[in-house]
């Protein structure tokens, strides 16, 4: 369900959200826009400790209904439009989300993805990469993909490298909810990926 209930001023601008909700259509699961139906599975996220093992930051009640609900579901809405987080949804519903954020003044974006831990081993973590690199090569455009991962998550730093992106080795390290942590960075360009970068002087216009 789409909803305008308590946000009567996005008006006309939400109506045309409803009918074009963004979707990336995998074998097994689907990546798209956040929805007002997705706010209970999304705060249920809250209870699964494995998910957050090697994310660096938690989900609570909230800040979710604050502050992370309401800017998921006002993102498209935003023209340019910085970011994209998807569900990650498969036939059994909401699995989780990915996203990609556009890094400003570069040509280059960052991905990632948080499943819930009963979806694990299932390939999903994998067809979300391969969904996000392309959408990110060939719609928007971007000249490099990046994603960082934490060292200890060997899961993930196979599914990186199973999708083709090349392990720039540690970064420093960044805050998390569990203190100081580092990080493993991986990059792919978009000629490895099979998509030539936009031009400059071309149309302008997420295991």
């Amino acid at each position: 369900m789409c909803s305008a209930a308590g946000n009567p001023d996005w008006g006309e601008r939400l109506d045309a959200y409803c009918r074009s909700v963004l979707r990336l259509q995998g074998n097994r699961i689907v990546l798209r826009d956040f929805l007002h139906d997705d706010r209970e599975p999304f705060i249920a996220l809250e209870t699964d400790e494995a998910m957050f093992t090697y994310m660096k930051f938690r989900v609570d009640r909230a800040s979710a209904e604050s502050i992370q609900l309401p800017r998921l579901l006002r993102e498209p809405l935003l023209d340019p439009r910085p970011s994209y987080n998807l569900v990650v949804q498969d036939a059994k519903g909401f699995s989780g989300w990915s996203g990609i954020d556009r890094i400003q003044g570069t040509d280059s974006a960052q991905f990632g993805w948080y499943l819930r831990s009963d979806r694990w081993g299932r390939g999903y973590a994998t067809e979300a990469t391969r969904l996000l690199l392309d959408f990110g090569f060939s719609t928007l455009r971007v000249a490099t993909m990046w994603a960082t991962a934490d060292p200890e998550n060997v899961a993930s730093l196979r599914v990186l490298e199973k999708c083709g992106l090349s392990n720039q080795g540690p970064t420093d390290g960044v805050q998390t909810w569990r203190g100081l942590r580092p990080r493993v960075l991986f990059t792919i360009e978009a000629g490895h990926w099979g998509v030539s970068p936009r031009s400059s002087e071309g149309r302008d216009s997420s295991d």
